[in-house]
């Protein structure tokens, strides 16, 4: 019992003496990687927090200005000395972006911290590119009346060829 009471009071102070910063993972993805004018974007956004609290309380809405695309995640964090629990917390929202034009691209995901400090900071900046449409090669449509003619053709041209052949025996 005392052992179990002594992991849990190293364990909290362990994790409450962490800044925010380092009790969480940002990564941005654009899916598909490599996007191009016929695609649908979309952006995931996926925190890995290694206590609970924090929580994502908003994801709030995507901007776009150009070719820069932001959103604004809000946080609740635990305030100082407030007991957190050392578990794995993945949150996760993915943004629809749409079709876009051919270009260079840049998501930006900004974090505004309540509670425990109320910060507003950027957490990920992802760059990415639209590449043009490129359409499929074209291959010429031969439509059953050009079959026609050209078994026409060939078993003329096979005629001709076995009348020659015998005429010279």
């Amino acid at each position: 019992m005392f052992g179990l009471f002594l992991f849990l009071a190293v364990m909290l102070s362990f994790s409450v003496q962490f800044a925010f910063a380092e009790r969480m993972g940002c990564r941005v993805k654009v899916i598909p990687e490599q996007p191009t004018e016929l695609d649908e974007v979309k952006v995931a956004v996926n925190f890995l927090f290694y206590t609970c609290p924090p929580m994502v309380t908003d994801f709030g809405t995507v901007r776009r200005d150009g070719n820069t695309f932001s959103v604004d995640v809000v946080v609740d964090v635990p305030a100082k000395g407030e007991f957190v629990l050392p578990v794995i917390n993945p949150q996760n929202h993915t943004y629809m972006l749409g079709r876009l034009e051919a270009g260079e691209y840049t998501f930006i995901v900004y974090v505004q911290t309540v509670n425990g400090s109320s910060q507003y900071w950027l957490v990920e900046e992802v760059k990415f590119t639209v590449s043009p449409a490129t359409p499929p090669p074209h291959t010429p449509e031969i439509s059953n009346v050009s079959y026609i003619l050209i078994l026409l053709a060939l078993t003329s041209a096979a005629t001709v060829l076995l009348k020659f052949s015998k005429r010279k025996k």
